[in-house]
C-alpha cells in the first residue's frame, strides 16, 4: 500500500502549491493559471490542462507515474473564484482539495470539509450578542 502525506504550500492568486510526499519521496505538485490555459504540473512536468476563456474544468483526475516507478491517482480540485471572505485583498482561488481513493489529503477553502455556512455563523453570533438566546 502507498503512503501518502500532503501540505499545502501555497494558495496565491492564480498559483496553488502542494508538497506531495508518495512513500517517503518528496514532490511538488502545482496548479497555475494562465490567460487561456491552466495547468497542473507534477515535479515540473504538466501533467493535466484546462484550455477555454470561461468556464475552465476545475476538477482533474490525475493518474501519474513518480521517478520511482510507482503509479499514483489523485483528484486534485481547485476552485479558481476568488475567496472574497478574505478580507486581505490577496484574490486566492476559493478552495484546494487533494483526494485518493481512501481518503482527502488537503481540503481547504470552499472545497473543505466542514466548512460553516457564513450567514449562519454570523446570525448565531449577533444572536449571541444580543442576548436573545
Amino acid at each position: 500500500m502507498t503512503e501518502f502525506h500532503a501540505s499545502l504550500l501555497q494558495r496565491a492568486w492564480r498559483k496553488v502549491d502542494v508538497k506531495l510526499a508518495v512513500d517517503g519521496e518528496m514532490h511538488i505538485l502545482r496548479w497555475r493559471r494562465g490567460f487561456f490555459v491552466d495547468e497542473v504540473l507534477f515535479d515540473e512536468r504538466r501533467v493535466a490542462t484546462a484550455q477555454g476563456l470561461f468556464g475552465r474544468e476545475s476538477v482533474f483526475g490525475l493518474d501519474i507515474e513518480t521517478p520511482g516507478g510507482a503509479r499514483v491517482k489523485f483528484v486534485f480540485m481547485v476552485d479558481a473564484a476568488p475567496d472574497w471572505n478574505d478580507w486581505t485583498g490577496s484574490m486566492r482561488p476559493g478552495g484546494v482539495r487533494l483526494e485518493t481513493a481512501e481518503r482527502a489529503l488537503i481540503s481547504v477553502g470552499s472545497l473543505g470539509g466542514e466548512r460553516p455556512e457564513p450567514f449562519r455563523e454570523l446570525y448565531n453570533r449577533a444572536i449571541t450578542a444580543l442576548g436573545l438566546s
